[in-house]
């Protein structure tokens, strides 16, 4: 997009102490054709973000990446999605790890449950291709968090490969020196050692669950290690029973006991994720840790109250709480989703820039203006210098010079700039989701955090996407 295809208007800035305000945080959210539920206040990533498997990379950023789901928003299926993200709050859709199917995928067979892990550098991405049959487990590498990916071109394994039913939702634990993979879909949840290169089965299977679970998951904690499995229907709609169980073992391999004592292989699993009257069917999870050590638990639940997409899948939606370790055990909240807030994710952030909506940022076929407040904040405890800098993103991809800077920002700590920007859509602009951008870093060269609103112009009756206050962080991070 040109500047002349839109017009700025930009109103007084103000500085303003830092009085405790509090940014809601939601994720980025990409064009949908029906509301989003009141009870995905709550959710991370919308409209869908099943089985998630969380990356910090070597930039700082956290990465996640989920299963194929048409997410109805015209764009037909996604073949496992990549966001990021720099506080595990608000994310940023990125692409898909498959933009065009690998030839050695069945038409019509797309990747579910990702597992990624940095290794010798680079990252690898291990994926399930289901199979009534004979599943498959398969594997990408990049170089990179956000590809380009290369596919193997075969199967690490298949069902029939290592006799075990079920060989889906991989989960690779690697101690730098041997590979273990879990799998396992209501067959038995079975650790299965892998060769040196992680691209094949080297070993005997040894069964760690019985047949009530999938999607394992496994964390390393004061000596013990904890298998995290889900266990019933993921997907039956508002019936669905689908919750995350625990036990844990002092080898990898188990026996995995819980807290009874009860071994997983035969009836046991202590209850730490279940539904609730606004949330259904939450699991699939993985664990990460924020800047301050505290572990965090990403997983998706089904919203009761607006369960399916356009497309017909049901809305997956991606989900965070916070892990509580207790006389050994991880407990979390109530034990229902969402019920850990207001707690966030400690991230040592540079600097924080919010742009929420101020309009409901409808944009009618015959053009219209998107107003936001921008708000850009200093830790409380060390100042900020830089740049700050507004530009839009067009339908086709486009992006504007900015319209509002760059200007030099010199914050103390604490402080807050304040200013209100407008964009306007014109009637003759092309039609789509168009997106505006709040940057803070230098220009043009290094970008430290963003936030962004988005609206949809349509090309006859309106189909607008709920915009909220959307705090989105990507860039240098940083670290302590």
């Amino acid at each position: 997009m040109n500047t002349d295809d839109a017009a700025p208007r930009m109103s007084g800035t103000r500085h303003l102490p830092r009085r405790g305000w509090i940014v809601t945080a939601l994720t980025l959210l990409v064009l949908m054709v029906a509301p989003a539920p009141t009870a995905s206040a709550e959710a991370i990533v919308q409209p869908v973000a099943a089985d998630p498997s969380v990356v910090r990379a070597s930039d700082g950023m956290f990465y996640m990446y989920t299963t194929a789901d048409d997410w109805g928003d015209g764009q037909g299926m996604h073949n496992m999605s990549i966001f990021k993200s720099a506080d595990l709050m608000d994310w940023m859709y990125l692409g898909d790890v498959f933009p065009d199917r690998p030839p050695w995928h069945p038409e019509g067979k797309l990747a579910w449950a990702p597992n990624v892990l940095e290794t010798d550098g680079g990252y690898s991405l291990y994926y399930s291709l289901y199979d009534e049959s004979n599943p498959c487990i398969g594997l990408a590498t990049a170089d990179r968090p956000t590809g380009p990916w290369t596919d193997l071109g075969r199967p690490v394994f298949c069902a029939h490969d290592v006799g075990v039913g079920g060989t889906i939702d991989p989960f690779v634990w690697d101690d730098g020196t041997t590979k273990t993979m879990f799998v396992g879909n209501f067959q038995g949840v079975h650790a299965i050692p892998l060769s040196a290169d992680g691209t094949a089965a080297a070993g005997e299977p040894v069964r760690v669950a019985d047949e009530r679970f999938e999607g394992p998951y496994v964390e390393f904690h004061d000596g013990y290690y904890y298998l995290f499995l889900s266990a019933g229907n993921c997907c039956n709609g508002a019936d669905t029973a689908y919750r995350v169980l625990v036990g844990r073992s002092e080898s990898l391999t188990g026996p995995y006991l819980d807290r009874k004592g009860q071994d997983l292989n035969d009836g046991g699993g202590a209850l730490i994720l279940a539904g609730s009257e606004p949330w259904a069917g939450p699991g699939h999870n993985t664990v990460v840790s924020d800047d301050a050590g505290s572990d965090w638990i990403v997983y998706h639940a089904i919203p009761r109250d607006n369960r399916d997409l356009p497309s017909g899948a049901r809305r997956r939606e991606g989900m965070i709480d916070r892990i509580v370790w207790a006389n050994g055990w991880p407990e979390v909240g109530d034990g229902s989703p969402a019920s850990t807030g207001p707690a966030n994710p400690d991230t040592d952030l540079p600097v924080r820039v919010t742009l929420s909506g101020d309009s409901d940022l409808t944009v009618p076929a015959d053009g219209g203006t998107v107003d936001a407040t921008m708000l850009v904040e200093a830790p409380e405890d060390r100042p900020y210098a830089g740049q700050v800098w507004v530009s839009a993103v067009s339908p086709d991809g486009r992006t504007s010079d900015p319209f509002y800077g760059p200007v030099d920002v010199d914050l103390q700590p604490g402080e807050v700039l304040e200013e209100a920007v407008s964009y306007t859509v014109p009637g003759d602009a092309v039609a789509g989701t168009y997106y505006v951008y709040a940057f803070a870093g230098s220009f043009p060269d290094e970008t430290v955090e963003f936030g962004t609103v988005h609206a949809v112009k349509s090309g006859g009756e309106p189909k607008i996407s709920p915009v909220r206050s959307v705090s989105l962080h990507v860039g240098s991070i940083a670290r302590r």
